[in-house]
């Protein structure tokens, strides 16, 4: 599927069964925090952290599942074996993962294939994907990025622009109140505790789209 890289993905499915969600953060101790991201997320430990989110995203996702994961999904040493492990725990038929700029396991698993797609077994796969993509989801156009940007393709004609990476911490801010007039959402953990779905992201941009340029 190395086109992704120049065209979008088409994803026609029920708007129940395509899934958000970034930053898990699995595995990361941050022992140099004051605070660790587990105890700020409301767990006593990372274990407890790592086994919710785990829990969480099945609790949502079926075996059917087409899930978009925006990246830093993983920390951490032997990252390439804990990620395959994950690989199997987690319900989904097809998983696009964005690297992130925390890339432990992601990078590993990916350097090892010859094209981008990592055949789980035979019901389930994960594609590799750039930390920029697009979408044509059920029709809609999707931005799909780690980061947020301000100004996307699409944008002056309603697309969605889906991204993670801040933690939720640009709501509420100057450039925050600014930037999500449009329809930009963070799908991260901070914003979102379980993944949601496209269905829901549709909800959210219900209103007229407010675009900072014209494409």
């Amino acid at each position: 599927m190395k086109d992704l890289f120049h065209r979008a993905v088409k994803i026609t499915d029920k708007e129940d069964n395509i899934f958000f969600w970034s930053d898990m953060h699995l595995g990361q101790e941050c022992r140099s925090w004051d605070e660790p991201l587990y105890v700020k997320r409301g767990f006593k430990s990372l274990e407890e952290h790592d086994s919710a989110l785990v829990k969480r995203w099945n609790e949502r996702i079926s075996y059917e599942g087409v899930v978009f994961n925006l990246g830093d999904m993983l920390f951490g040493y032997d990252g390439e074996r804990r990620i395959l492990n994950y690989f199997e725990m987690l319900n989904f038929r097809t998983m696009y993962l964005l690297f992130g700029n925390h890339t432990a396991g992601t990078k590993q698993v990916f350097e090892r294939l010859e094209g981008n797609v990592y055949e789980v077994n035979s019901e389930k796969r994960v594609v590799f994907c750039p930390n920029y993509m697009e979408a044509h989801i059920n029709g809609y156009m999707c931005v799909l990025s780690h980061y947020a940007i301000a100004s996307f393709n699409g944008q002056g004609k309603g697309a969605y622009m889906i991204h993670g990476h801040s933690h939720g911490n640009l709501y509420g801010s100057d450039i925050g109140d600014v930037l999500y007039k449009a329809r930009i959402v963070d799908v991260g953990v901070e914003r979102f505790p379980s993944p949601p779905s496209f269905g829901d992201i549709r909800k959210l941009f219900r209103q007229d789209p407010v675009s900072f340029d014209h494409h």
